[in-house]
């Protein structure tokens, strides 16, 4: 099986059938070798950005209830905290950046440590984690 912790972008993108990305995004979630990762924070980001998109809140809830089902949700713990913290010091992100830190935190709290995103930037030289870019 192939553990993959899944960014917001690719929640989306999967969700939203008119993106560019939507073919390659479903494909993640098709695939049975995948065992898909989440964390509450993607949740939310998620909701955010289809409100932001003006999609159908019944779809979204819809799309969220398969997520819940097929994709494990994970919670911040002390332990991510505690990674957290070692990240922030190492890599001294600035903005938004500081989010992306958090996702991986929680990651490696749960010994995860690949990545699927169409925004590799947001974790390129992140020497912890493995990133698996969609295009």
């Amino acid at each position: 099986m192939n553990n993959i912790f899944l960014d917001t972008n690719i929640l989306v993108y999967a969700f939203d059938e008119t993106s560019v990305f939507h073919e390659k995004s479903a494909e993640i979630f098709l695939n049975e070798d995948n065992n898909l990762f989440a964390a509450t924070k993607n949740i939310s980001e998620f909701f955010a950005v289809c409100s932001k998109l003006n999609l159908d809140l019944n779809n979204t809830f819809g799309f969220y209830n398969d997520l819940k089902d097929n994709c494990t949700i994970l919670m911040p713990t002390e332990h991510s905290l505690s990674i957290f913290e070692t990240l922030i010091k190492k890599y001294k992100p600035r903005g938004n950046r500081i989010y992306d830190i958090e996702i991986v935190s929680i990651m490696l709290a749960n010994e995860l440590t690949k990545v699927a995103t169409a925004n590799i930037d947001d974790f390129k030289n992140i020497s912890e984690i493995e990133v698996i870019e969609i295009q």
